[in-house]
């Protein structure tokens, strides 16, 4: 029997606030679940969030060895710590009879945790049935129980004696994953330091999987240097971790299951046909249906198609061990993928498993046979396949140098003189025009290209491509242009994960990507570091399109009050910007010079001719009017103002535009759609629906407790916070968004997008 945690203890662990907030925030459901694979971390999260309860809240906490058997700690009852039980449901009915004035009805927490695929489905319903109470029950006379559910699988409570309620699922995998700045957090308290470069690659490597990252961390605590060829070397050999997978998480599963695993470990994603094929195991299907649902290092691309794949590090750990058991099968093993592919019209993979396997005719072969196409970023020169040059290739390289020099009309003409190409080509070319409506402000439409070419990619088994990673990329820049920093993140560390072997393009454009978000929040020097590292490393070079990063630059300088510095810097650079973010640029370091006597008249000679004149992209328009409105504000010129700063209001409002609204707070201090003495001009101080709110990353963090239950000492707790601090944020929080109370804040903050 599993001994019980204790809680965490300080420094042991990483506290995660968000995921603390999603359970406070499923108090209300009587039955929740935490899902995830063994080692994500379920166990840390849930012994974190019961210590931060108050004490006066009844608490159980249980590993279950098998249904109704159990170690347990009470909170609400320091005897009773580490006490063992074989009745559960007895010790909540000891738990009931807590001495109090109002015990009755204090809600009594109760945490079932180590459930998986082996535990006893049918005991595991008795077990509920005894905690909770019948619907009939006199709910006066015994106190309202929430159960939380930890578990490996996902859970089916049909079939039990009474009416069970149903089990909200509160965290899943992808919420327990660290991302890439937990992860970052992480190796920092655990004393390693890393070059960024080195975290990147540690995050895709480990893919935010807890218990691989902290070998990973064990093991580089070693190396004072260089830790790259580290780094290499644990993946190679999976980190040790075929031992852990095989106890863990393949425990109880029959050995030709177990050996198939490791013999589709040489392929990056598979079907049922392919498993089959490579495996020679039967019943393909159902048996990676059930792998994936039961988070057995199985993970569904596509679950309509079919197709599956291993996350990297347990491909890895799995590859380890086949090359331990059979080393003398890979070969064949190989073999057998090439001659599947082949049969099935995907020579790329079948020339690759064909040299694995030392079929050198199949090879060759399907080499002569196969046409090659543009690799987009990484090949600026268009191949062509054998016997002539592709149209389709010389269009999509075209529109390609386009988007890179930032130009999304003239890549939109070549996508559309293309002719119909390969299904490889043709989801180039959505890619492309992904990014080219990006870069026009059609949010909208570059987010649903994006989705489509993902999904598109998946149903065809292809994982780890460049065009999802550019898809991602897309994704994450409309997550940017719509506020929304978190939701870039999330992309980008999905990006980081996807993008492997790391392409120098995509990693400088995701860095790039990164600090647009990063100056959302408020890290504005931090912003500004790593953007100059950015340019004096000569990667701006690659960034997509290439004049993006020194153009930020000046707007950063600008917001930093660097006016000086953003007028050098744009004076050096603006040869290599396009006319309209030459005036763009200049117009904010103007809006920003409070010593500027006429800042109406200066940038309305920069801005007025591309409005009246030309098409600029929404962004630009948006933009423009901003800026032209906050030049009038400047001067008192209100209902000029007001004009200028509903149209950029209206304008943005359709794509959800957010991010030309933050700059302009940034750059001025004040809130383009909130000044009081536009309340009246405006139709009041509270922002509209379309106007976004700009608030710090701290100020974002408080904004996401709110929600809770947690009040303003709980809050201050778990983001490290002094209570005044706290309480400053709420106040400016509630000033930005208009109102006076917590209830009204998170309505409207609902209302905005920014919960």
């Amino acid at each position: 029997m599993a001994a019980a945690p204790d809680p965490p203890a300080a420094g042991a662990f990483l506290r995660r606030p968000r995921l603390l907030s999603a359970l406070d925030k499923a108090r209300t459901a009587a039955v929740s679940a935490v899902y995830g694979p063994a080692g994500i971390g379920k166990t840390t999260v849930l012994r974190d969030w019961l210590t931060q309860l108050p004490r006066s809240l009844p608490v159980l906490y249980a590993e279950l060895a098998e249904a109704g058997t159990a170690r347990l700690w009470s909170s609400a009852d320091p005897a009773e710590r580490r006490r063992p039980v074989d009745d559960l449901p007895a010790a909540v009915a000891r738990l009931d009879g807590l001495p109090g004035p109002r015990a009755a009805q204090r809600p009594l927490t109760v945490v079932l945790d180590g459930i998986g695929p082996r535990t006893d489905a049918q005991g595991l319903r008795r077990l509920l049935d005894r905690l909770l109470p019948p619907p009939s029950a006199d709910r006066r006379r015994r106190p309202p129980i929430r159960l939380v559910l930890a578990s490996r699988t996902n859970l089916d409570l049909a079939a039990s004696e009474q009416a069970t309620p149903p089990v909200q699922a509160v965290l899943t995998a992808d919420d327990l994953r660290l991302t890439s700045t937990e992860t970052a957090q992480l190796c920092t308290q655990r004393g390693l330091r890393l070059a960024p470069v080195a975290q990147r690659r540690l995050y895709a490597i480990t893919g935010g999987w807890a218990a691989g990252l902290s070998v990973f961390i064990d093991t580089l605590l070693h190396y004072r240097y260089d830790t790259g060829p580290q780094l290499d070397e644990l993946l190679r050999t999976g980190a040790g971790l075929d031992g852990y997978l095989e106890h863990e998480v393949l425990s109880g599963l029959p050995g030709d299951v177990r050996e198939a695993a490791r013999a589709a470990s040489i392929l990056t994603s598979f079907n049922a046909a392919l498993f089959t094929a490579v495996t020679g195991l039967q019943d393909s299907e159902r048996l990676l249906a059930t792998l994936a649902d039961q988070h057995r290092c199985v993970v569904a691309l596509d679950r309509a198609s079919g197709w599956y794949a291993f996350p990297r590090l347990w491909r890895a750990a799995l590859n380890a061990g086949l090359l331990d058991s059979a080393p003398d099968r890979i070969q064949a093993l190989h073999r057998s993928a090439a001659a599947w592919y082949a049969e099935h019209g995907r020579p790329a993979e079948a020339r690759r498993h064909a040299s694995a396997g030392g079929d050198n005719g199949l090879a060759g072969l399907v080499a002569a046979a196969a046409p090659r196409v543009p690799a987009g970023p990484a090949a600026p020169t268009p191949a062509r396949p054998p016997g002539g040059p592709s149209a389709a290739s010389d269009a999509l390289a075209s529109a390609w140098h386009a988007v890179q020099a930032g130009n999304p009309v003239t890549a939109e003409r070549h996508l559309a003189a293309a002719p119909h190409g390969s299904a490889a080509e043709e989801t180039t070319a959505a890619r492309i025009r992904a990014l080219a409506d990006c870069q026009r402000g059609r949010l909208r439409s570059a987010a649903r290209i994006a989705g489509d070419v993902r999904s598109a990619l998946h149903r065809r088994g292809i994982a780890d491509s460049q065009d999802e990673s550019w898809a991602l990329l897309t994704l994450a820049a409309v997550a940017v242009q719509r506020g929304r920093p978190a939701r870039a993140h999330r992309h980008l560390d999905e990006l980081l994960v996807q993008n492997w072997p790391p392409g120098p393009a995509l990693q400088a454009c995701e860095v790039f990507c990164r600090i647009l978000a990063g100056y959302q929040a408020g890290q504005v020097d931090a912003a500004l570091g790593a953007l100059e590292q950015l340019i004096v490393e000569e990667a701006d070079m690659l960034v997509v399109p290439v004049w993006g990063p020194r153009a930020a630059r000046v707007e950063l300088l600008a917001a930093r009050g660097l006016l000086d510095d953003a007028r050098r810097c744009l004076d050096a650079d603006a040869g290599s910007f396009p006319s309209i973010v030459t005036a763009i640029a200049a117009a904010k370091i103007d809006v920003a010079d409070s010593n500027l006597r006429h800042p109406t008249a200066t940038v309305e000679r920069l801005l007025l001719p591309f409005l009246e004149h030309d098409q600029p992209s929404l962004v630009h328009a948006v933009e423009a009017h901003l800026l032209l409105g906050a030049a009038a504000r400047s001067e008192g010129r209100l209902e000029q103002a007001g004009r200028h700063l509903r149209e950029a209001g209206s304008l943005a409002g359709e794509e959800s535009l957010r991010s030309p609204f933050i700059v302009l707070d940034r750059i001025t201090g004040l809130p383009a759609h909130a000044e009081p003495d536009l309340s009246a001009t405006l139709g009041g101080s509270v922002p509209a629906r379309g106007h976004p709110v700009a608030l710090t990353e701290a100020e974002t963090s408080v904004l996401q407790l709110l929600p809770g239950f947690l009040t303003a000492t709980e809050v201050a707790a778990c983001l490290h916070l002094s209570l005044n601090t706290v309480k400053t944020h709420v106040a400016t929080i509630y000033h930005k968004l208009g109102v006076h109370r917590r209830r009204d804040a998170v309505r409207r903050a609902r209302q905005l997008g920014l919960l």
